[in-house]
């Protein structure tokens, strides 16, 4: 009581995934990088690579930010989900809407579905925050749900001055019924998820999403077999539709499809 916390918190994430969450609080002082000084200020920080010393590196694979970006260790930087997501140079969704084979549509795009109505949001995906950093860009507050899937995700999104929530796919979310205009997820409810567990999740994004707002499911991806089966689950919601594709997944010679869509939630009452 009153010392510093054990450095355990991949333990306590385990714990998490495996339906263990919340975890009980306990009564120590949280631990950090014995070198950690300021983060840079808000007007670099949303794209500027955050320093080493900010960051507590010892159950990562990678020792350094230079690790987690570099091609030379790729196969063994202790994260898979997106290749790409510390690359903060690298700005996704800004694709050309007329591209007819994209699974993707763009943040513009989305946004001009409901013009200035688009205000607050959640991103559930494994993101290290670009997602929200290109809707502030826009006016646009966005708090990025995601876990420290083998590398700091969370650590990152709040060097960038963004807002990290740390959840798992089975929490309940810390939102109040009814208050959120758009959540979002891409590249995380994918063929890996069981109906039922799908079925909680889209009931609680249901429960936090106001009338009228935005569900963006973007680039799920599962076999063609079972597509059927996901796009159900989907429809089930009687969400409208407002954007949708079916495309195929090019690295997968056609075995596996992308879906993507923006429905509304409709009124109830």
């Amino acid at each position: 009581m009153y010392g510093v916390c054990p450095d355990d918190w991949d333990l306590a994430q385990k714990l998490i995934t495996g339906g263990c969450d919340p975890l009980p609080r306990r009564r120590c002082l949280s631990r950090a990088s014995p070198d950690y000084n300021k983060p840079f200020p808000v007007n670099s920080s949303l794209w500027g690579q955050p320093s080493d010393a900010n960051i507590l590196w010892s159950h990562y694979k990678c020792k350094g930010y230079s690790c987690l970006v570099s091609n030379e260790t790729r196969d063994r930087r202790g994260f898979f989900k997106c290749a790409d997501c510390f690359d903060l140079s690298k700005r996704g969704w800004e694709i050309t809407s007329t591209e007819s084979v994209s699974a993707e549509f763009t943040i513009d795009q989305v946004l001009a579905l409901k013009p200035g109505e688009i205000r607050i949001g959640l991103d559930f995906s494994p993101t290290t925050g670009t997602f929200a950093a290109l809707m502030k860009e826009r006016n646009v507050t966005i708090a990025s749900a995601t876990l420290n899937l083998g590398a700091p995700f969370n650590e990152v999104i709040a060097l960038r001055g963004l807002l990290p929530l740390y959840l798992s796919i089975g929490s309940r979310l810390p939102f109040f019924d009814n208050t959120l205009d758009i959540i979002h997820s891409t590249l995380f409810l994918d063929g890996w998820i069981g109906k039922e567990l799908l079925q909680f999740v889209l009931f609680d994004w249901d429960r936090a999403l106001r009338p009228k707002g935005l569900l963006w499911v973007d680039r799920f991806f599962c076999p063609k077999e079972v597509m059927k089966l996901y796009l159900d689950e989907f429809a089930s919601l009687s969400y409208k539709k407002l954007l949708w594709k079916v495309v195929p997944k090019t690295d997968k010679d056609g075995d596996e499809l992308f879906f993507s869509a923006v429905l509304e939630k409709p009124i109830r009452r």
